[in-house]
């Protein structure tokens, strides 16, 4: 597991330095054993949940067509990344409950520590990456969209979620600033304590993640603002025109009868506002989601008096890897169709069913 609020908040990281040194004191250590076997059970649920929650993620999208949206591209990669780190948490709870330091190799717990945090960066990357998305697909026309999202593009931009968290952990160790392996401070795999680029190595890390978070945020306050906007106009519509499905662009009453006018506008109003809304709750459940687990990393680690925290609110921020699943797949309808039908084996009823499918099923 490692220790990300000094990773992502480069000011906490910055703030813990100039504690050890107004205090003069030693820095906190992990060694309570019941607190750590704790602390390494709820990495085993964290990931238990987390590879059954991901694993139907990518499973329903390769069974069904219809899950095979651009946005779902990213959901996918989200759900791969968030599928890897609960593969690796484990090794963190296994170095939580050696007695004696470390039970297996080091090497193993620089291993997981390089793919923690190359997941964990390409996690981030890619809810700033699906933010955006939908804030290019609500609020800029079609072809801009279509213009941005092809399929080559998307898949350099997925290339390089997992490309910059990856360079951005390893070529530091590799020059000498910092090193990855065993966390002897709070028992498990991440930067090591000791080495003395410890906090230029957390800096470096901090600088490339810090920013991400708020392009989410800005992302989802962009597309609520344009949907509240939109629906103020469409509660409050001008007589004069209508609006329609294909088109933003109003055209004159005097071109259709009057009935037909107020009938159509009144239900595509209503519709774009069901959906709209829709998309809303769901983006407040994804910001939710993302501030309540990243936010006490972030704090944690400025308060001397929160050092023996700081595990416990690493397996919240880990919680994330389980969280996602359960607000992109169980909020999403025809995710959840195509869920009840892998729970329920009814593989017949699968909407859109994918040519992999079809092969599986003519050969039973």
């Amino acid at each position: 597991m490692l220790l990300y609020s000094d990773e992502i908040m480069t000011s906490s990281v910055i703030a813990s330095v100039l504690k050890c040194n107004s205090t003069g004191s030693p820095p906190y250590e992990f060694t309570d054993y019941t607190q750590r076997a704790i602390v390494g059970t709820l990495y085993l649920i964290v990931s238990l949940t987390g590879l059954i929650g991901n694993s139907l993620v990518i499973l329903a999208v390769i069974l069904s067509k219809k899950l095979r949206t651009t946005t779902n591209a990213f959901v996918v990669n989200l759900s791969i990344a968030d599928l890897l780190t609960c593969l690796v948490i484990p090794w963190d709870a296994v170095a939580l409950l050696g007695k004696d330091g470390l039970p297996v190799g080091e090497w193993i717990c620089s291993v997981v520590a390089v793919v923690q945090f190359t997941t964990v960066g390409c996690s981030i990357f890619t809810l700033a990456s699906i933010g955006l998305n939908r804030w290019l697909l609500i609020t800029r026309p079609g072809a801009s969209y279509r213009n941005i999202f092809k399929t080559k593009k998307i898949a350099v931009w997925l290339v390089l979620t997992w490309l910059v968290p990856l360079l951005v952990t390893i070529i530091p160790p590799l020059a000498d600033v910092g090193a990855v392996g065993y966390n002897a401070r709070y028992r498990f795999c991440g930067s090591v304590t000791s080495h003395p680029s410890y906090n230029t190595y957390n800096i470096i890390i901090g600088s490339v993640l810090y920013p991400t978070p708020f392009v989410v945020i800005i992302c989802y306050v962009l597309i609520w603002r344009h949907v509240y906007r939109h629906s103020k106009r469409l509660r409050n519509p001008n007589p004069s025109v209508q609006f329609t499905s294909s088109s933003s662009c109003p055209q004159p009453q005097s071109q259709l009868p009057q009935t037909t006018v107020t009938s159509t506008a009144r239900s595509q109003a209503s519709s774009f506002l069901r959906y709209q809304t829709d998309i809303t709750k769901n983006m407040f459940y994804i910001v939710c989601a993302f501030i309540v687990c990243l936010g006490p990393f972030a704090i944690c680690p400025s308060f001397e008096a929160c050092d023996p925290a700081v595990p416990y609110t690493a397996a919240i921020l880990f919680a994330n890897s389980c969280i996602n699943p359960l607000i992109y797949a169980t909020k999403h309808r025809d995710f959840k169709t195509v869920f009840g039908c892998i729970v329920r084996c009814h593989w017949d009823s699968i909407p859109e069913s994918s040519d992999f499918l079809k092969r599986l099923q003519r050969r039973s």
